[in-house]
């Protein structure tokens, strides 16, 4: 439910309220019940808690496929999956020498 911020024209007082927004907008103050206005507000910051919330995690699989090849994908701190790719490539380079 989104909050709005309220300033009395009155006596001052300024107050949030978290309205529908369907509901009308307050009219009266809290505490002097003079006539209040809606102040615009700069609005709340996003804070995603809980794990799962990276910048990676909704990319496209031609994105994921091209960033594990390099080896910076996603998965390369699990430790499943980019360890293989890179040690079999020097160890193959190795029996070559």
């Amino acid at each position: 439910m989104p909050s709005y911020d309220y300033e009395c024209t009155k006596c001052g007082h300024s107050f949030e309220l978290e309205q529908k927004i369907s509901a009308p907008p307050r009219e009266r103050c809290p505490e002097c019940r003079g006539k209040v206005v809606r102040v615009i507000s700069g609005g709340g910051g996003v804070i995603l808690k809980g794990k799962g919330f990276y910048a990676t995690d909704y990319r496209s699989e031609s994105y994921k496929k091209g960033a594990k090849a390099e080896g910076a994908g996603p998965e390369s701190g699990t430790g499943s999956g980019s360890g293989t790719g890179s040690e079999s490539g020097t160890g193959g380079k190795k029996d070559r020498d």
